[in-house]
């Protein structure tokens, strides 16, 4: 670009890489420094011909996660005012906070400003499924030492963007899969290629399919419980009823976390439901409606069933990622092992 004004950038990190402090620092609230802070110097050294960092805007990882809404909302005026032509945000790789807010951040400031917008993660930080239409997600490593790897491709996908040049496909560029369709000419016909690749199937040979199936986890189902009389039961549900002081940050939407409450406590005093994508009042009013302990203590008291546990396991679905569910049943899955529950009735919405 020279004799051309260079394009203007802005950069987001969490506490740690604006070089705040670590854990004990994640509370923080936003900041901004009109200069290349972290990663950000890295990009400005990769982009220097084209493009200045004009600002690197920080923000803690609790703080972020804690306060999702005015930290959106604080963070877009904060970018807005520096008057950006591209936003980046990250590395995130495989810290699932971290990830939350920069898939949050680049998502509204695309929206809001209507400029580009480039973040990168690991394919399994639970961020990646709620933000991957909204933005380009570049593909990490799980630890922040890929860096180096990660930094050119969201540079070169960056500037592209920037010069409205074509980007292909998800592959071949290295960014994480945005179920867009690409239109794109090729040497053979659909019906050429297809043959093509049922011939090398045949010989055995490799080849690439056009049309990827969904993979689906293959999960073998626990052995079954023959005597119940003899059985503890413990009742999860990812149906959001929780205490009104929400102790395990549970959210409306995308929520990482659950919590396990003792029932009598937790019916007993000031509870709401958090889940955003169905009505609960009808449980609010009963909340046996959820948790059907009313019928099981019955069974509890008559014999039939060895014990009820005290407590229920909360989670929220809504809007939920698949790695973020996996982490969230394994965790609930153990406690419910070092509580020695022999069996589980999962209700939903």
């Amino acid at each position: 670009m020279s004799g051309k004004k260079k394009w203007r950038v802005v950069c987001f990190v969490n506490q740690f890489f604006g070089q705040i402090g670590g854990e004990e620092m994640a509370g923080v609230g936003f900041s901004a420094k009109n200069e290349a802070v972290g990663p950000a110097k890295l990009f400005e050294t990769l982009m220097q011909d084209e493009c200045e960092v004009v600002g690197t805007v920080i923000c803690g990882d609790n703080y972020f996660a804690e306060n999702t809404e005015k930290a959106v909302a604080e963070g877009v005026e904060l970018v807005k005012s520096m008057r950006p032509d591209l936003f980046l945000a990250g590395p995130a790789f495989n810290a699932g906070r971290y990830g939350l807010s920069c898939g949050n951040m680049v998502s509204a400031v695309g929206k809001t400003l209507g400029i580009p917008t480039v973040t990168a993660m690991y394919p399994e930080n639970p961020a990646v499924e709620l933000f991957r239409k909204d933005t380009y997600i570049v593909e990490t490593g799980i630890m922040s030492s890929d860096m180096r790897k990660t930094a050119p491709k969201m540079i070169g996908i960056a500037l592209r963007l920037l010069r409205h040049e074509r980007i292909g496909g998800a592959a071949s560029e290295g960014y994480i899969k945005r179920d867009i369709i690409l239109n794109e000419e090729q040497d053979k016909n659909a019906a050429i290629r297809a043959v093509d690749m049922v011939l090398k199937k045949i010989r055995g040979e490799p080849f690439e399919s056009e049309l990827l199936p969904p993979e689906f986890d293959i999960v073998e189902p626990a052995p079954p419980v023959f005597d119940l009389s003899k059985a503890k039961l413990a009742l999860v549900s990812d149906g959001g009823l929780i205490p009104e002081a929400n102790p395990d940050k549970l959210k409306p939407n995308g929520s990482t976390t659950w919590g396990r409450y003792d029932w009598d406590t937790l019916v007993g005093e000031s509870h709401f439901v958090i889940h955003s994508g169905y009505d609960g009042t009808s449980v609010l009013e009963k909340p046996y409606r959820l948790f059907p302990r009313d019928v099981l203590q019955e069974f509890a008291d008559a014999g039939r069933l060895g014990a009820l546990d005290p407590d229920v396991y909360v989670a929220c679905g809504n809007c939920a990622s698949v790695a973020a569910s996996k982490e969230k049943g394994r965790q609930i899955a153990e406690a419910l092992l070092t509580n020695n529950v022999d069996a589980v009735i999962l209700t939903s919405t």
